[in-house]
């Protein structure tokens, strides 16, 4: 009887702590959005002209500009990945597993694909810097 529940309840803790994950980012959006329309209803009555939104807001709130990859997110990612497969490789070789020890590959994999990814978005970032330094310059 014990044996089922170890797993019965490690799979609903980690449902769990992401659902709550989830909620307290939901409910903190919510209230922000909440304050944003409070603020910006007072400032009509007032005949307050309506300042622009921050991009921090609308960042946060989920627009398009938020949904870009972040290729410091995605490198970390990959190295985190990378690591932790090799040392799952080891370790299950190192156990005597290791004919188990092949399953470490696929972290190492997805490792090796985000690294990739990275550099795909910091060569993409780079010119679109370039380019814009390009359009700022005034041709002679």
């Amino acid at each position: 009887m014990s044996v089922f529940v170890i797993p019965v309840v490690a799979i609903i803790m980690g449902i769990g702590i992401a659902m709550l994950g989830m909620w307290t980012d939901h409910k903190r959006k919510s209230q922000l959005l909440e304050q944003l329309h409070r603020e910006r209803m007072a400032a009509i009555e007032k005949g307050i002209e309506l300042p622009p939104m921050s991009p921090e807001i609308d960042a946060s709130v989920g627009s398009a500009a938020s949904t870009l990859p972040n290729p410091g997110r995605v490198l970390r990612t990959g190295v985190f990945l990378l690591t932790f497969g090799i040392v799952l490789y080891y370790a299950l070789d190192v156990v005597g597993a290791s004919q188990a020890a092949v399953f470490g590959l696929i972290p190492a994999t997805l490792g090796v694909a985000n690294l990739a990814y990275a550099a795909v978005l910091f060569s993409n970032e780079r010119k679109a810097e370039q380019e814009k330094a390009r359009k700022r310059l005034p041709e002679l």
